[in-house]
């Protein structure tokens, strides 16, 4: 089978004079009527005034069109733009690519914004000159604590990276410096599942300082049905972890452009998902996961050079990419 190149292009950012301090939010949306309101009524009420949100309706077959529309109508700072469903990865770039601010934010189309969450983010990017900051988050639902980190952000690129995740699982909980995010690549694949990892390894990458907000700013629907990462309508029990292999795939080559090649691996090795090996052959060949043959080799390697894997768990992750070859080199998915 011949491979599909993995490859990469980036967004481009217009730098339109006078929007000092201006914060561009990015809401990719789609089939959001039930809760939009909720969420667009949390960025009005914001202390921190100075913003315009970008409403990147990912072809809604609901009501969060006219819902948009209504918002749009009665406050100029909400820009409202139609494109057809291609998922949330790429809704967020053509957010981006029609933002005008100096620093980015972004919102699920599901969740809510606590009042001080633009003003006290970006006090925060300011007074420690950071490229990037996170902050606390609570469901929605009640349940409080879902993502809190205190991981320090360091000098080393090689551990910021290795611990990306750890500064923010999401883009929901931060605020990013314009000039960070006009570096981030994106893969022209349709990736709508785990798709913010993808922007977030480089946004740590390019950043040399970045620091927490230890407070609750941020309210995300855990759980829900209208979910963002649902943006895209081809989503399906049988490829879900099919995206979570072209996701990580998508990781691992930037980290090899970034960083090179070996410390890639090493880094790709202890930060894979079980879920990468848990991919039916009806999935794998329904869903062309030739995508997908860098990924085997480059784990075996990493995992030989890592430190931080048990030789039990060496063994076990092993014989795991042993039996994923066994079953896939025979239809030209493994690729030596």
């Amino acid at each position: 089978m011949e491979s599909v190149p993995y490859e990469f292009e980036s967004v481009v950012l217009k730098y339109p004079e006078e929007t000092k301090d201006l914060i561009s939010i990015i809401i990719p949306i789609y089939n959001a009527e039930l809760y939009l309101r909720e969420a667009l009524e949390s960025v009005i009420a914001q202390t921190f005034q100075n913003w315009e949100a970008i409403l990147v309706d990912d072809g809604s077959t609901d009501g969060s069109s006219k819902i948009c529309t209504e918002y749009t109508e009665k406050d100029s700072r909400f820009k409202y733009i139609r494109k057809n469903n291609e998922g949330t990865l790429f809704a967020r770039k053509t957010g981006l690519e029609n933002s005008n601010g100096e620093f980015i934010a972004s919102m699920d189309h599901d969740d809510a914004y606590c009042p001080q969450f633009l003003e006290k983010m970006l006090a925060r990017l300011k007074e420690g000159n950071n490229d990037f900051v996170w902050c606390d988050a609570d469901d929605l639902n009640g349940k409080e604590g879902i993502w809190s980190s205190s991981t320090k952000f360091g000098e080393d690129k090689f551990e910021n990276c290795h611990k990306f995740r750890e500064f923010g699982a999401s883009l929901w909980i931060r605020l990013i410096k314009r000039d960070i995010y006009a570096k981030v690549l994106f893969p022209k694949i349709n990736i709508v599942l785990d798709e913010d990892p993808i922007q977030i390894l480089q946004i740590t990458y390019y950043s040399n300082r970045a620091e927490r907000v230890p407070e609750v700013l941020y309210l995300h629907r855990m759980n829900s049905v209208i979910s963002a990462s649902r943006t895209c309508n081809v989503i399906s029990k049988e490829n879900k972890r099919v995206q979570f292999i072209l996701s990580g795939v998508a990781i691992y080559m930037l980290m090899k452009q970034l960083l090179g090649k070996s410390q890639a691996e090493i880094i790709f090795s202890e930060t894979a998902f079980i879920n990468y090996f848990r991919v039916s052959k009806k999935a794998i060949a329904r869903h062309k996961a030739e995508y997908v043959h860098n990924f085997i080799p480059a784990f075996l390697s990493g995992l030989k050079k890592s430190n931080k894997h048990s030789l039990f768990r060496k063994i076990i992750l092993m014989l795991l990419c042993k039996i994923y070859i066994r079953c896939f080199a025979d239809n030209g998915y493994y690729v030596n």
